[in-house]
């Protein structure tokens, strides 16, 4: 008779025990732990501790339905783990996106381009100086001859003119509005350029239709002249 591999090994550890005087006891096979299974026990035992109440309810074909489906659902506990540690890293994006928003200033559309005393509101207005038009479609902002003009908003110069009563003056647009610096004394860009919100575009002056040193001021929205104090005004409050 043949002995397999694992036979002879057994016979051997036999000889070698009775040899020392110790009984030879075969090696069972270790006992696999099967966590899923003792989970899917213990919850049956759980559901049976509830249903005890109700006997009925327990021997009807319902409840045995019930089991049945249950106990054949794969349960991928790995799956679990993947998607509680994908639902904390979401909590963390989250929680680092809102403290990153906290920190960055609300965004102001248009701001103010030269620091001066307004001299002219927008709206109706009357003058006997017949260079004063009756409908002011922008704000006047009294100035140096000389001084720094910035851009109201980020855009593309579209214009950059000398002719008519607005002097040396530029036009800057962007998706939502359009902005005109007037009355220059020089203009630093050019049509077609790209230029930021606060970037010097040009100096105040009295060119063209002008009683003083001045920065005319107009913004316009969806073709239509509107105040620029209505946008400028509400910022500073909102700030305060």
């Amino acid at each position: 008779m043949t002995l397999s591999d694992e036979e002879k090994i057994q016979k051997a550890e036999a000889i070698y025990y009775r040899r020392n005087g110790m009984n030879f006891r075969e090696k069972e096979p270790k006992e696999k732990k099967h966590p899923i299974r003792n989970f899917l026990i213990i919850t049956i035992v759980i559901l049976a501790l509830i249903g005890y109440q109700n006997k009925e309810y327990i021997q009807s074909q319902e409840f045995k339905e019930q089991i049945k489906t249950f106990l054949n659902t794969k349960i991928d506990i790995n799956k679990i783990f993947t998607l509680k540690e994908e639902q904390i890293e979401d909590e963390v994006k989250v929680a680092k996106k809102e403290a990153i928003l906290e920190k960055v200033p609300e965004y102001n559309e248009i701001i103010w381009p030269y620091n001066g005393t307004i001299t002219s509101e927008f709206g109706q207005r009357t003058s006997e100086d017949s260079r004063v038009t009756s409908n002011h479609t922008g704000i006047d902002i009294a100035g140096n001859i000389g001084d720094n003009i910035v851009s109201a908003i980020n855009g593309k110069v579209v214009l950059v003119s000398e002719e008519g009563y607005l002097g040396k003056h530029i036009k800057i647009e962007n998706e939502k509005y359009a902005t005109v610096y007037a009355h220059c004394s020089e203009i630093s860009v050019s049509e077609g350029q790209e230029v930021t919100q606060n970037e010097i575009i040009g100096k105040v002056g009295n060119t063209g239709n002008s009683t003083g040193a001045h920065l005319h001021f107009e913004v316009i929205s969806q073709g239509e002249y509107i105040d620029p104090l209505s946008i400028l005004e509400k910022q500073v409050a909102n700030e305060n």
